[in-house]
């Protein structure tokens, strides 16, 4: 599956920091903390075999991207978070999923892009 990491909802992100206005920048810097942290407990569940981690750390990734907008990557956080379940269920393996770690990467850099811009925008 092809996954277009800037694929986003404009109108969501712009409604999001409407409603914020001045918690703005405090909501931008939290969500990206938290999206590194996300990412890096992800790539830590790969190295230890530890399907859990894999699979909780997706589903906040997932669920708080989407809201922020960027639904490319929440879709690929979504593929993880699913797989990563159904690996657990079934005693399947996550390890292909590795190959979509990359691509979280890139959709959090885009994001962050994104973000710090409209900041700049505000300030």
């Amino acid at each position: 599956m092809n996954y277009d990491i800037e694929a986003m909802d404009m109108d969501m992100l712009n409604e999001v920091r409407s409603i914020l206005k001045a918690r703005w920048p405090e909501m931008v810097e939290g969500f990206l903390e938290d999206t590194e942290m996300y990412i890096e407990n992800i790539k830590n569940g790969f190295a230890n075999d530890d399907k859990m981690a894999v699979a909780s750390s997706a589903h906040p990734l997932k669920s708080s991207s989407g809201s922020m907008g960027f639904t490319g990557l929440s879709e690929i956080a979504k593929k993880i978070e699913y797989d990563a379940k159904d690996a657990i269920e079934n005693g399947g393996d996550i390890y292909p999923l590795q190959e979509l770690v990359p691509l979280l990467e890139e959709g959090m850099e885009y994001a962050k892009a994104k973000l710090r811009a409209t900041l700049e925008d505000a300030a």
